[in-house]
Formats: C-alpha cells, structure tokens, sequence
C-alpha cells in the first residue's frame, strides 16, 4: 500500500513575512505583534536580528531555542520576531527548528526579504523526524529512511524542504507586492495622515521619494507634524517643496550619515530635534528613526560581508541604489562604517537597536529614546566604557 499522504494540523501561530519593501514588512509585523500581544497578553516579546544568530563557527541557535522550550509550570509565553537578511543557511536551520519545536504559547514572525513563490508552495512535510535533534547548530539532518548516501543536497532542494517543514506544522507564508497604483496609495495614505494633497502634490512626492514606500510614508507622517499647526488640512505644493528641501536634521534621514561620520554631538542633536515637542506623536517619531537605523545597519553588515569597498565602481553603485542611498555624503559615510567600523561596534549598535525596538513595542518612549542616545555615543567612544545608565 502507498504511504499516507502527510495532513498538516491545523494552522499555527508562526508567521513568514516576505517582502523587499521594508515599509510593508513594518506595518505587517506590527499588525501580527499586535494580534500576538491580544492572544498571549503576559507574553514575553524577543526580537533577533541575524547577526544574534551568529556564533564563531556560523550559526548559533541555542539561545533562540533555550526560549522556545517548553519551561513547565513557570510560563514561558513568548513572541518572537527574527530578521532575516536572507533565506540562507541560517534561515533554513532556524525554520526547522521552529517546525520541531513549536508549541502552544508561542507566536513567531519570521522576516525575510521577497522569496521565489516556488517556495511558497512547497509541499507540506511531517516534522516529526525533526524532534529528536535538540541542537540544530550541532546535529545533521535525520536521513530519510532508505535514502542513498550521496552528495549533499542543493541550496535550493534543502529551502524547499525547509518552507515545507513549516507549512508541515500550518505556518502562514505570506508574499507582499508593492501597489500597483502608487498614487492612489499616496493618496489613501495621506488621508490616514489627515492630510488632503492635489494631484500635482502626490506627483511631486512620489517623484521626490523615488517611489520609495518606506520614505513616501516617512514624509507623510513628519509633514502630518509640520502642518498641524496651520488650521489647513489641504497640503499645498509649496509647504511640499519648503519640507524636501529644508535642513534634513529635522526628518531623521541624516542620521545614520551622523553616526556613520562618528559625529556624535550631531546625531544626539538629529535625535533631540525630530523628537521634542512631539508629545502626542512622540512614538511615530522614535519608530521613523528606528527604522531608518535598522535599514542602515543592515546595509553596513551586508556590505561588509559582501566586501563592497573592493568592488568595482558599478557594483557600489548597484549596492547604494538598491538600500536607496543616493546622496554623495550618505554614500560616502556608509562606505566609511563598512570600512573601519568594528564587529564589536556594529553588534553593540544592532543590541542597542533591539533594545529601542523592544522599548518602542512596549510604549515606553523614554525607554526608547535612551537606547537611541546610547547609539549616537557609542559609535564615538569604547563600547565597552558605556554605561548601560545612560
């Protein structure tokens, strides 16, 4: 008789969200972290980045899966997001130890950038053989029975096997698009922003942001702030003109630039500027400026590994276009960071930026705001001098 064919359960409260748009992973994790905090309200909520999956030797999953055990009668609630920068091995070994190990109490979001969507229709795998393998950082794969010894498989065969392990379990993988209509969506976005905008002005903001999703709703929510006070919810071409070209302090963008230039005293400044006097808006600003710093951390990891400072002229410049970086100076400073920035710096910032972010979801800005200054100084001084009471 031929095998049963595998039945997932029912689905499972772990989430893949795949998007090359950093604003539609945002406000869809968001969302999810919201519906996790609703469903598991004493949870405890985890952020990991990539490199906190990292150890000497490659991957390091110990810690993530130290909290994803089952601790018994002592609570162990837990919602766990991890950013991905690819899916790599890292990926691969974290999704299936997420399929062997998920339990009841846990909500996981997994972020990854846009994947083929032959990946998304891998089909489902029983992860049962998984649960035997208490380390994936140290244990092989289980063979499958009467499998031939053999090459290694592929990259490509082992993500599949890895995505079908987690729709093996009901995992949700979801693949977000850009719109298709950017003007309309700038124009919805704007209303939810209170703001009524012409034609001519969501052409010039669109144009201005190079159809950026993430800048376009920056824009929009500091132009919410700057217009508050005008008795006007029309938005005219002029206030539009006067904010793209006004000094950038007071959007936040030259913040990484101040960071990236060790320029301390500025980038407290940028901070302290875009932040006060924003009472009721004071948590749309920390989470601009938080994403603008995940973005540009993320550009100096990458570019390390990718040894951009060696490449060919061409290559930089297909490296700044695709993390949206086209000012000469922010080009330069990025260079700057990749270049002479430690691993010991950039993990201290990445940790630093986890903390704002676990701030941030908690809603205590001035939690949030500190860790931000301990970045802004910390690219300046040891890391190891700073005093976490900052």
């Amino acid at each position: 008789m031929p095998a049963a064919r595998f039945t997932p359960p029912s689905a499972a409260d772990v989430y893949v969200v795949c998007s090359d748009d950093p604003l539609l992973k945002l406000e869809r994790t968001r969302d999810l972290i919201a519906q996790g905090r609703q469903k598991l309200p004493e949870a405890e909520f985890l952020l990991y980045t990539f490199s906190d999956l990292q150890g000497f030797a490659g991957t390091n999953l110990q810690a993530i899966e130290n909290e994803m055990s089952d601790p018994g009668l002592f609570g162990g609630e837990r919602i766990i997001k991890v950013n991905l920068k690819d899916l790599d091995n890292t990926a691969i070994d974290l999704f299936k130890l997420v399929a062997a190990s998920f339990r009841p109490g846990l909500f996981i979001i997994l972020e990854l950038p846009r994947i083929n969507s032959t990946y998304t229709k891998a089909p489902p795998l029983d992860p049962s053989p998984l649960k035997h393998i208490l380390n994936f950082d140290q244990a092989p794969a289980p063979a499958k029975k009467g499998a031939k010894k053999g090459r290694a498989p592929s990259l490509e065969t082992r993500r599949k096997e890895a995505m079908g392990y987690l729709r093996g379990i009901g995992a949700h993988i979801e693949v977000l698009y850009p719109p298709d209509d950017l003007k309309q969506w700038i124009t919805q976005r704007g209303r939810a922003y209170n703001l009524k905008m012409a034609p001519a002005v969501v052409d010039f903001i669109a144009q201005s942001c190079d159809n950026n999703l993430l800048t376009i709703n920056q824009s929009l929510q500091l132009m919410e702030l700057l217009h508050a006070g005008t008795g006007s919810s029309e938005l005219t071409l002029d206030e539009v003109e006067t904010y793209f070209t006004q000094d950038a302090r007071y959007s936040g963008f030259e913040l990484p630039q101040a960071l990236f230039n060790r320029d301390s005293l500025k980038a407290l400044s940028i901070i302290s500027s875009f932040c006060s006097g924003q009472e009721m808006n004071l948590q749309a600003a920390l989470s601009l400026l938080i994403g603008r710093l995940d973005e540009s951390l993320m550009s100096v990891a990458l570019g390390k590994e990718q040894n951009i400072v060696r490449a060919a002229p061409q290559a930089k410049m297909d490296f700044f276009m695709k993390r949206n970086v086209k000012v000469r100076a922010s080009q330069d400073a990025l260079l700057r960071a990749i270049r002479e920035m430690s691993e010991e710096t950039l993990c201290t910032l990445s940790q630093y930026l986890s903390e704002a972010s676990c701030a941030l979801s908690r809603f205590d800005s001035e939690g949030a705001l500190r860790a931000l200054q301990r970045i802004a100084l910390a690219v300046n001084r040891d890391v190891r001098a700073l005093s976490p009471e900052l």
